[in-house]
């Protein structure tokens, strides 16, 4: 034989053992992905990779690495392989979807956005493309615009291993929830996370507020396989959780257990039946505190089709002995082609769950969901109950807007209280002239709200006031004082999630000034009030309603343009109009008075006055004392400033004739 084909032989060889080697490994690593063993497959495969050559075969190892990656929850790695399965021109589409997945969790929101797009061109009729897109448009929006919630890791009950689905016992100061923690009772350790198979542990809370070092849960419940996801009902008496029992080499499924609570612990767990079927897995239970009605999570009921992945189902019964009726879907409105699981009943009836196929932040997102009638409103609970990583198994303690949830926002899957602050509105305001801007003290300043709820306090010596306000609630708040013009504001804490202070202003006018009404308009040489006029007679009727013991004259302006007797009828039909629209208010008419000025009341600009003061801040041209006569207008530079001057002279104005009205009135008879 030549050396080349000595050389040529030994090459065959080696190659060949390699490829035998090759496919053995992937047999053993499609072996152990088969049974659910990702994180040996993800190390055998991952070492195979790089000795592949052929592009499709990459591409499928690369796949199966990403969806190994992904069930072990690590969404770096799990980017990392969709995006080398992509490259390699993968033939699933899912890669596409699941990339994007990655991504969002990564908070990558525009690269997330585009594969989503892509995902959408594969598969138009999943809905996971479109929310996907949504998805990444929503979530920096909410991180930006968090919810009125805080949450904050429970440094106390975490460890360094997973610990989630938290439920409160018999109070506020005793918790349970799952954990993967050296403590827990299987000594074999999970094929997919590399730690030990969840068990339910317990923690209390001293009177310093401090818990407890969490302990596995007294009884029988505790197993070589997985409990988790308990819910404990009735006062601390009775628990309801998922088992899922494990053989060396096999996962047996996730059945629904009950338990008791009894002087030497939990008792020896029931399995509650809810399907016929004992091949079905099924889990994660939420129950009502009667125990009537159950929601549970599976990925296949036999005879009633989902919606793909996993569902939320629901069972109900007549009483609380009574075997559980068939399973029915809780809808479209909840399911979807993702997963929903991990529900959570409330108390006043509401519904929460996970999901990753709704519109939300990355992962799975907690939402909300509330019937109207027999339909599911749904809502994502936001930014900071959701993150971009999984949020999940919610609990909260009796009806208040406080409680525990399980995240993956930290390095590990860690429980995180979370609390709703309450509101906090109040009203800071001071009280001064309306004209010379001074502060006035010993005003009364009343707060009043359609309710009936009513309190009076008097301004300080610096003329400010504070009052405490409710939420949802409309306010109105008065100011008055002997001698001036009693003031009105409305304010509202309707429809805010946040704390707020209004910071007001309530000016009092002295009832010896005149005052203005602005922006009171008419036609050219007409009487009829333009719409526009109609706000500040608005106001005027408040002034009115506030200030009942005054009666007012109603004086109408015009220019000095026309004749003088026309101008004068003119105002008088003007001022006319103005008390005829107070009247149909509810204003009576014998607390009006009309009086038509025509020209012969030309404006005088008054620096002192606020009215004053803003006609010399908008009109450079005129200075304090300027009295806007006809010699004065006809002597003006241009016709934009006459027309200016003509303008100012055409006002409505009223004045205080009376303070005591109705005071001293005599019932008519008496």
């Amino acid at each position: 034989m030549s050396k080349s084909l000595f050389i040529i032989a030994i090459f065959s060889l080696i190659f060949s053992v390699n490829s035998f080697s090759q496919k053995r490994d992937l047999k053993k690593a499609d072996e152990a992905y088969s049974i659910g063993e990702y994180k040996l497959a993800y190390e055998i495969y991952e070492k195979a990779f790089e000795k592949l050559t052929a592009k499709p075969d990459k591409a499928e190892v690369a796949f199966k690495l990403g969806e190994c990656s992904r069930i072990m929850m690590n969404e770096r790695k799990a980017a990392k392989w969709y995006k080398k399965a992509t490259r390699y021109e993968i033939q699933y589409p899912k890669a596409w979807l699941y990339l994007a997945d990655a991504l969002r969790m990564l908070e990558k929101y525009d690269l997330a956005k585009e594969q989503y797009k892509k995902y959408q061109n594969l598969v138009p009729n999943d809905s996971r493309g479109k929310n996907g897109v949504k998805s990444c448009e929503l979530a920096p929006l909410w991180k930006e615009n968090p919810t009125r919630f805080t949450v904050n890791i429970a440094e106390d009950l975490n460890s360094k291993f997973s610990d989630f689905c938290p439920s409160y016992g018999k109070s506020k100061s005793e918790i349970y929830f799952s954990s993967t923690r050296e403590s827990a009772n299987g000594k074999n350790l999970s094929k997919i996370t590399g730690q030990s198979y969840s068990d339910i542990f317990v923690a209390t809370k001293d009177r310093k507020g401090k818990w407890s070092v969490p302990t596995p849960i007294e009884g029988e419940v505790n197993t070589e396989g997985s409990e988790g996801a308990a819910v404990v009902i009735n006062n601390g008496s009775v628990m309801y959780f998922s088992m899922c029992k494990q053989t060396e080499n096999a996962n047996m499924g996730c059945k629904i257990y009950k338990s008791k609570n009894n002087a030497s612990g939990w008792s020896a767990p029931e399995e509650v039946v809810l399907i016929g079927d004992s091949t079905v897995s099924y889990g994660h239970p939420a129950i009502s505190e009667d125990e009537l009605t159950m929601y549970f999570v599976s990925d296949s009921v036999p005879g009633v089709k989902g919606h793909g992945g996993y569902d939320i189902w629901y069972v109900t019964r007549e009483k609380a002995t009574a075997p559980w009726g068939k399973p029915k879907n809780a809808g479209s409105k909840i399911n979807t082609k993702g997963d929903e699981k991990f529900p959570y009943l409330r108390k006043n009836g509401e519904l929460y769950f996970s999901s990753n196929g709704l519109p939300g932040m990355g992962g799975l997102d907690i939402f909300k969901a509330k019937k109207n009638g027999t339909v599911w409103e749904v809502e994502n609970m936001k930014f900071p109950i959701n993150s971009s990583k999984d949020d999940f198994g919610i609990t909260f303690y009796e009806d208040k807007n406080t409680g525990y949830l399980s995240s993956k926002r930290a390095k590990n899957i860690n429980l995180f209280s979370f609390k709703m602050p309450d509101l906090i509105f109040t009203m800071k305001g001071v009280v001064e002239d309306a004209n010379t801007g001074e502060k006035i003290a010993d005003a009364k300043v009343k707060l009043t709200s359609p309710s009936g709820h009513e309190v009076e306090i008097t301004s300080a010596s610096d003329g400010t006031f504070m009052f405490n306000l409710n939420p949802n609630t409309d306010y109105s708040v008065i100011a008055s004082k002997p001698k001036y013009l009693s003031a009105i504001i409305d304010r509202s804490t309707k429809g805010l999630n946040k704390s707020k202070t209004f910071d007001v202003i309530l000016g009092l006018a002295s009832i010896r000034n005149t005052f203005e009404l602005p922006n009171i308009e008419y036609d050219l040489g007409k009487a009829t009030l333009r719409p526009e006029s109609m706000v500040s007679l608005d106001e005027l009727v408040k002034i009115l309603t506030v200030n009942s013991h005054i009666t007012i004259e109603l004086a109408a302006n015009t220019d000095f343009r026309g004749s003088e007797e026309s101008n004068q009828e003119l105002s008088e039909r003007r001022a006319k109009s103005v008390v005829d629209y107070l009247i149909s208010k509810g204003i009576k008419a014998d607390r009006l008075t009309a009086v038509g000025n025509g020209e012969k009341s030309p404006r005088r600009i008054v620096s002192n006055t606020k009215t004053g003061r803003e006609i010399l801040a908008k009109y450079k041209f005129l200075k304090p004392g300027d009295v806007l006569s006809e010699e004065f207008i006809n002597n003006l530079e241009t016709e934009e400033q006459k027309e200016i001057c003509h303008q100012l002279n055409r006002r409505t104005e009223f004045r205080v004739l009376r303070d005591d009205y109705g005071i001293n009135a005599v019932k008519f008879g008496e």
